[in-house]
């Protein structure tokens, strides 16, 4: 997992806590510095985890609630993929790419599809009047090595 710049992330994503109205408590201040210390997603077992061994006390229904109301807030988002939900924080517009047969996931940037993904969400949006977002939508299909191993 790629390590990231969790003053600068966390102070983003607290910044938007703020923005939003919502409090500072100990579940979200761990949440949030758990999700800010990597640039990757992670599972909720994960990061209750990661969290338990500094704070035992914080337990795992705790996380799942912290994840679902900064889910809500727009703080951070879900990959839904096959087995296990992942979480991270919503800073910038992208889309996954998750291999179905061995899991693994890439954020790629809205920029790099935009002309396409324009196109899709207003012909979904005008198909059945449902707007669609930028921040955890995935496409799944496989990976360059999991194609080559399995034609």
């Amino acid at each position: 997992m790629e390590a990231a710049e969790p003053t600068d992330r966390a102070s983003r994503a607290w910044h938007r806590m703020i923005t939003a109205g919502a409090r500072r408590t100990l579940a979200r201040v761990m949440v949030i510095d758990v999700l800010a210390g990597t640039a990757g997603h992670l599972s909720i077992g994960t990061i209750h985890h990661a969290i338990a061994a500094i704070r035992p006390e914080v337990n795992l229904s705790t996380v799942h609630r912290t994840i679902a109301f900064l889910v809500g807030l727009g703080v951070a988002h879900v990959l839904q993929r096959p087995g296990e939900a992942l979480y991270g924080l919503n800073e910038r517009p992208h889309i996954h790419a998750v291999c179905e047969t061995c899991g693994t996931h890439t954020e790629i940037p809205t920029d790099a599809l935009a002309p396409a993904m324009t196109a899709a969400q207003k012909a979904v949006q005008h198909e059945v009047d449902f707007e669609v977002g930028t921040a955890g939508l995935a496409l799944f299909g496989r990976c360059r090595k999991c194609a080559a191993q399995h034609p």
